[in-house]
């Protein structure tokens, strides 16, 4: 929901804050213990499934006029998704996520020239295979050089225990999702996917795109845009020769059996996957 039923989690005392639900609190606490016997999973099913998550976060005159900030939950509570969902979204979304669990840190790809150690022979060494997309939980973090990615989107920096994160938006964020590597590996990826699926229709594979990442079809207006966008991009890399080959060499595809013409739609559709991987439905949680 993106707030608490007792907004300080950290403070249950009389310092803290009243519940805004006390008889909810105290029916979710009996069902956690006697109904799901402790399991956090069926406790979170519980929740998901219910009416109150399951609300359209439009609000109304009326609502906006009685309870202007959801304190009541008459609506649903829009947010911006954490720093390690945003990125392991995009990996699942494009098929790259590793499923392993459990397991030493990973050192995921990220721009050069950020790990700078300066007391110690420790080099950032982004492996190949399943471990370069594991989750984001799993992520190699140093305090004195945390993960760009995830500190641009809120992420803790891990030097104490944090309760409650806050919740920005930047600039800055937009420019992590088209241009970190992970991002670009996933819009590679996904369009890479969606050309296999549907290799003569363009239609069809920016709406096999939108669809995957937004669990919705495209309306005409979103999918004329996308087409827009599309030829634009694929005129963009048919006029410079080798462009195509070096953004998908970024994105970690690869092109060896790949006609010039194959390249530039592939990297055309990659840049396409990659502003849907940006869009603000993406990365919010409706």
């Amino acid at each position: 929901f993106g707030r608490g039923i007792v907004e300080t989690e950290e403070d249950f005392g009389l310092q803290g804050a009243l519940p805004s639900h006390p008889e909810l609190l105290d029916w979710l606490a009996v069902e956690f213990r006697d109904s799901h016997n402790w399991s956090h999973k069926e406790l979170c099913r519980t929740i998901v499934l219910s009416s109150a998550y399951r609300q359209s976060a439009v609000a109304g005159p009326e609502t906006l006029a009685t309870d202007p900030d959801n304190r009541l939950w008459g609506r649903s509570g829009r947010i911006r998704l954490s720093a390690e969902t945003i990125r392991d979204q995009a990996l699942a979304v494009s098929g790259l996520l590793s499923d392993r669990i459990g397991g030493p840190s990973a050192m995921p790809p990220q721009p050069d020239g950020i790990w700078r150690t300066t007391y110690s022979s420790l080099k950032w060494e982004t492996p190949q295979g399943d471990e370069r997309y594991r989750r984001g939980i799993y992520t190699f973090i140093r305090r004195t050089s945390p993960y760009p990615s995830m500190l641009t989107f809120d992420g803790g920096s891990r030097e104490v225990c944090l309760i409650r994160r806050i919740r920005t938006n930047t600039p800055l964020q937009a420019l992590v999702t088209l241009n970190d590597p992970v991002f670009v590996e996933a819009a590679g990826t996904l369009a890479q996917t969606a050309i296999t699926r549907h290799p003569d229709s363009d239609s069809e594979r920016l709406s096999a795109m939108f669809r995957a990442a937004l669990i919705r079809a495209p309306d005409e207006t979103e999918i004329q845009r996308l087409s827009n966008l599309y030829r634009d991009v694929l005129n963009d890399f048919q006029s410079r020769p080798g462009a195509a080959a070096e953004f998908l060499a970024s994105a970690n595809v690869q092109t060896n059996e790949l006609s010039d013409q194959q390249q530039c739609r592939l990297a055309a559709s990659s840049l396409v996957a990659s502003v849907i991987l940006n869009l603000d439905e993406t990365v919010s949680r409706p």
